[in-house]
């Protein structure tokens, strides 16, 4: 769940980057990006407390997260000298508990001793949540083809109401007019002329379009993320039927905020939106099933997957418990 609710902030991020940077039309607007958060992305990751485990018995398999090794003893015995403990009360034989002043001067000096720096700078033995192989994925793949379908989906329904990406990069970069309002004078191009109500529906149509594409691609992106071990195909994706309500109500959300023409003022919505376009979206999302699917094939080639041995058989040791039920059995058949 956290690589999947990870992923979508990068395609909310870039835009910003771009009005400010290229600059282009402000892509998405900050309600919007609340519809994103607190709407359908929530009540999607949700589904995931519900997800049943991805094999049966292969994660009996894997080691432990945090395995007890020689490196992780030495590890908390260098720790706890590092920290010696309080001094003990003679006439209680309590730790002599410091004052707040101590504490806080304490606080103030930590970050300008070694053993701060040790403690922050100390590699964790075993795996961790957020690692690298996460942050990639979220940060520079999913998302990043995240955003690039959403930049293609925006400038597509720009260019179907006449304005190219060169134009439109031309109308954000003219401070002086400040196009794409309601009230924005006349932008002449071609021979055509494009009044404000022209402008700023249009902008709220391909906004509208950026609002499905995140979506479409945060679909493909929750059944991608359920892979872990296995190629994202076959039946043990569709298991949760809870997955289904939950991008489903998100869709609800985003066909009531887009086609409930008085909540287009207040979202930036347009119910002129033409679900055709969503088909963009629809082929970066197979793209990104397809690479998560090379990506997974090299990963077993470069790195397979280290499974414990498999126990033949328990050896476990008679016990009171275990003779007394024997006891019982014997006496049953007797």
């Amino acid at each position: 769940s956290i690589r999947y609710t990870v992923t979508h902030s990068i395609p909310e991020v870039i835009p910003q980057i771009l009005y400010i940077i290229v600059p282009l039309p402000p892509m998405i607007t900050s309600i919007m990006i609340l519809v994103i958060d607190l709407g359908f992305e929530v009540l999607a990751a949700l589904t995931y407390a519900w997800e049943p485990p991805e094999s049966s018995n292969g994660l009996m398999k894997l080691p432990p997260r945090k395995p007890v090794t020689m490196r992780s003893i030495a590890m908390l015995r260098a720790r706890a000298l590092r920290h010696p403990p309080p001094p003990i009360d003679p006439h209680t034989g309590q730790p002599i508990k410091p004052s707040r002043i101590s504490q806080a001067l304490a606080a103030v000096k930590a970050p300008f001793t070694r053993v701060w720096w040790q403690d922050r700078l100390e590699r964790p033995e075993g795996e961790i949540l957020v690692d690298g192989e996460l942050l990639s994925w979220s940060y520079l793949e999913a998302g990043v083809l995240s955003t690039i379908s959403l930049i293609v989906v925006f400038f597509v329904v720009l260019n179907h109401h006449g304005i190219s990406p060169r134009q439109a990069r031309l109308m954000a970069k003219d401070t002086s007019q400040n196009y794409f309002n309601k009230d924005s004078p006349d932008y002449t191009y071609n021979g055509r002329i494009f009044t404000g109500d022209q402008q700023f529906y249009a902008l709220n149509e391909a906004r509208t379009g950026i609002m499905f594409s995140i979506y479409i691609m945060q679909v493909f992106n929750l059944f991608i993320c359920k892979a872990r071990f296995r190629l994202p195909f076959g039946k043990f994706m569709f298991r949760n039927v809870r997955t289904f309500y939950g991008f489903g109500a998100g869709l609800v959300l985003l066909l009531i905020v887009t086609y409930i023409p008085p909540l287009n003022t207040v979202f930036n919505s347009s119910y002129k939106s033409i679900p055709l376009y969503w088909l963009i979206a629809v082929g970066f999302g197979c793209l990104l099933l397809a690479y998560a699917t090379g990506r997974m094939l090299v990963l077993r080639k470069s790195k397979p997957i280290q499974w414990n041995q498999t126990i033949d058989g328990l050896h476990m040791h008679p016990t009171i418990w275990s003779m007394r039920q024997r006891t019982k059995s014997i006496d049953v058949v007797v």
